[in-house]
């Protein structure tokens, strides 16, 4: 079993813990209230700093009662310890404020005017509380060993009345909105509600702790108190929408942050209380020991100043003489009596006292057995009632006679209580000092692997420009270097498939170009070839500026057009027609589509323009529509549509292929969007967009070829380089849009890109 000092120290220490807890979510909230300006967040970080208070106030409280009245002064000791009293009555009613605010506003009861008066009444109630907290007359009573007071007020107060009711009410509506709540939510309101009633719980067991002593009932309260705080931050900081929501216990999991402080803050805290306890222990074992013997040498003392002036040669005890000594050896808090061999008093400063029976005090029955020593016991007189004295004891030689010397426990432990309260000072003040360095170095080791986390991100974006900066020359500075040199040379290598992409493309239509041209230039060839001849003919002249320069102008737009395609060029963000863009895409590969026997239809409804790099879009649609090309060699159909409209949500840059449940039957995919409970922040006002159908009627792509199709060098063609729908989808997602692609096997494929008009409102 512990002892009550152990049990003592471990729940201040316990209480410190939740404390930290209580005020780093106060922190929390208050910093999220600053960012979404929510109220319930508001509210909630003053209803944790008020608890955090609380706590913090009933750690003073007992650290006060351990320093004991005796290094204070009695009526110093008292004032303080009512001053602290009434501040904590004070901050129950603040924080049963807040509860109060904090259900109204989460569970929606803002707008009742029920709810609206219970408020106002205990805005109103606040105040005047207060006043009479203040004002009125306290008694606090402390039972033997308990370090928290039963208080009460000159006047009922409501404050420890109203507070285990709002924790109550609080945890029964979130119980019962748990029931009908969806999941995840159901997990968050269940763990708030479980957490809530833990507070209830505390509550009652301080109460037991204070009407009856228990030592495991103020271990209980501390250990729950702390459990409540925790699940009710947790329950509160998680996002309801978040994956966390389904396992909130998880929370400390998701971050390496809070795995760091767990292990460092919790093993030093265990290091720092063992130490504490053992130290503590060992130390008021020895004062304690030297301490009784410096009380029984008191004792031996006075029993030989008797023996050698009280007693006559003859062996008979003057008891004038004695009671002289005894009332010469009383000093401050010391009493000291003597008995004779039958237990019964004949010496004392209270003559009235003298002749009565104390055979029955533990003292009394020692010194009877002729022993001598030092014991601790509660007190016989009436004026120390309740109070436990250290009786040092020795039996007179020369008589039969004992003397016993009672002092308070509190008085001669005085010495003590300060060392332990001291050192508790000093730990509490070491392991808060700890808790911050320990945060300071968890967030050096997580700070260059959020980096790391980011720079990876950034990459599977397709942003190989993205360089860590970590300054370290550990392992992770070493590791952001290899990063570093790996994306330079991914980036380098994708320059170059990029090129062998587009080369490829150029390839494919400068070899249908080449019979656009030829018509051309068999029609320049013939009219130069006549120009001799005919030259003083006016209707050949006629027809060779009419015809010449039209072909000629033909020749230079499809050059022209190859050069536009091919040349590289660097983000440009303008006002962009998109019809005008798969007008010019279309005509470059108009021949293409000749050659294949497919047949092009469009559908462009007006106002499809949108803020773009008009090169970069041209790319994008040449790449989906030669695969579409490709994907009917037999001849089919192709069909190109615009349209233009409103979204809610839009890309967040996930390159991950999202199958819709509903749509999975129909080969649906979507690249581009944030997935559901994946998003950080979305906007519901509606953004406007243009989107790009690209229909085909060719073999279709397969479910297991639809999970890859945008990944970089997955291709299912012969010498295909595999980096040109990963190019488009990077191209898409950079204008911050999306692409669904809807394939059947044998039935043809269709390619909607999404497209905001202005990359502002996204």
């Amino acid at each position: 079993m512990l002892s009550t000092l152990t049990i003592a120290i471990i729940s201040i220490f316990i209480e410190v813990f939740a404390t930290g807890i209580l005020f780093a979510g106060s922190y929390s909230f208050l910093k999220s209230y600053v960012t979404d300006r929510e109220r319930k967040n508001l509210q909630l970080s003053a209803l944790f700093f008020f608890f955090g208070i609380n706590v913090a106030l009933a750690i003073v409280s007992q650290m006060m009662y351990n320093l004991g009245s005796y290094n204070l002064g009695r009526s110093e000791w008292i004032s303080r310890q009512e001053l602290i009293e009434r501040f904590i009555y004070l901050d129950i009613m603040a924080c049963s404020l807040f509860i109060w605010l904090f259900i109204r506003e989460k569970f929606g009861w803002g707008g009742a005017m029920l709810s609206r008066v219970l408020s106002v009444a205990m805005y109103i109630a606040l105040p005047v509380v207060g006043y009479f907290i203040f004002t009125k007359n306290i008694n606090l009573a402390y039972l033997s060993g308990v370090i928290e007071p039963k208080v009460s007020f000159s006047v009922w107060l409501p404050p420890k009345s109203i507070w285990p009711i709002m924790w109550a009410l609080l945890s029964l509506l979130a119980f019962w909105n748990s029931i009908k709540a969806p999941l995840p939510r159901k997990n968050l309101l269940f763990l708030s509600g479980f957490s809530s009633l833990l507070v209830v719980v505390a509550y009652i067991c301080m109460g037991f702790y204070v009407a009856r002593a228990g030592d495991p009932f103020l271990f209980a309260s501390c250990i729950v108190t702390m459990f409540g705080a925790v699940g009710l931050l947790i329950a509160e900081i998680i996002p309801s929408g978040s994956r966390l929501a389904a396992e909130p216990l998880n929370l400390f999991r998701s971050r390496i942050l809070y795995k760091l402080i767990l292990i460092f803050v919790v093993l030093i805290v265990i290091l720092l209380e063992t130490t504490t306890i053992v130290t503590i222990n060992i130390s008021r074992a020895s004062l304690k020991n030297a301490i009784d013997l410096h009380q029984q040498s008191i004792a031996e003392g006075i029993a030989d100043k008797i023996n050698y002036i009280g007693i006559d040669r003859h062996g008979k005890p003057d008891f004038g003489l004695i009671n002289m000594i005894v009332i010469q050896a009383k000093q401050g808090e010391r009493t000291v009596y003597v008995v004779d061999g039958s237990g019964k008093l004949v010496a004392y400063f209270q003559r009235n006292q003298i002749g009565a029976d104390l055979h029955a005090v533990i003292s009394v029955a020692s010194v009877l057995r002729g022993e001598s020593g030092t014991k601790d016991y509660e007190s016989i007189w009436t004026f120390l009632s309740g109070e436990f004295v250290v009786g040092s004891y020795a039996p007179v030689k020369g008589a039969k006679l004992g003397v016993i010397v009672e002092e308070p426990e509190e008085y001669v432990y005085k010495e003590i209580r300060k060392v332990e309260t001291n050192s508790l000072i000093f730990v509490i003040a070491g392991i808060i000092l700890t808790v911050f360095v320990g945060i300071f170095f968890a967030r050096s080791i997580e700070r260059p692997i959020k980096e790391v986390m980011e720079g990876t991100e950034a990459v599977r974006r397709g942003n190989l420009n993205y360089r860590i900066t970590v300054g370290s020359l550990d392992e992770i500075g070493q590791l952001a270097s290899a990063f570093n040199k790996m994306t330079s040379e991914l980036k380098e290598t994708q320059d170059a498939l990029v090129k062998a992409e587009k080369l490829a493309a150029l390839g494919t239509m400068a070899a249908g170009m080449a019979h656009e041209i030829k018509n051309p230039l068999v029609s320049l060839r013939t009219f130069t070839q006549l120009l001799q001849q005919k030259f003083d003919d006016p209707e050949y002249r006629r027809k060779f500026s009419a015809i010449v320069p039209q072909e000629i102008e033909r020749i230079n737009k499809i050059a022209e057009s190859l050069l536009k395609f091919g040349r590289p060029s660097k983000p440009e963000l303008t006002r962009v027609n998109v019809n005008k863009t798969l007008e010019e895409v279309l005509e470059l590969m108009e021949n293409e589509c000749k050659s294949n026997n497919i047949r092009v239809t469009t559908k462009f409804v007006p106002g499809s323009e949108i803020t773009g790099d008009p090169m970069q879009l041209s790319q994008a649609f040449v790449n989906i529509i030669l695969n579409a090309i490709q994907a009917m060699p037999q001849g089919g159909e192709l069909t190109v549509k615009t349209d233009v409209g409103e979204v809610i949500r839009l890309a967040k840059g996930m390159r991950k292929g999202i199958l819709k449940r509903e749509e999975a039957a129909f080969g649906e995919r979507v690249w581009g969007e944030e997935e559901e409970g994946q998003k950080e922040t979305v906007s519901e006002r509606p953004v406007p967009v243009v989107f790009v159908e690209i229909t085909d009627t060719g073999v279709g792509i397969s479910e297991e070829s639809l999970k890859s199709l945008f990944d970089p060098f997955f291709t299912t063609k012969a010498g295909g380089t595999g980096m040109g729908l990963p190019i488009t989808l990077r191209i898409i997602e950079d204008h911050k849009g999306s692409i669904k692609v809807k394939s059947l096997a044998g039935k043809g494929t269709t390619f909607i890109v999404t497209l905001p008009q202005r990359l502002d409102e996204v």
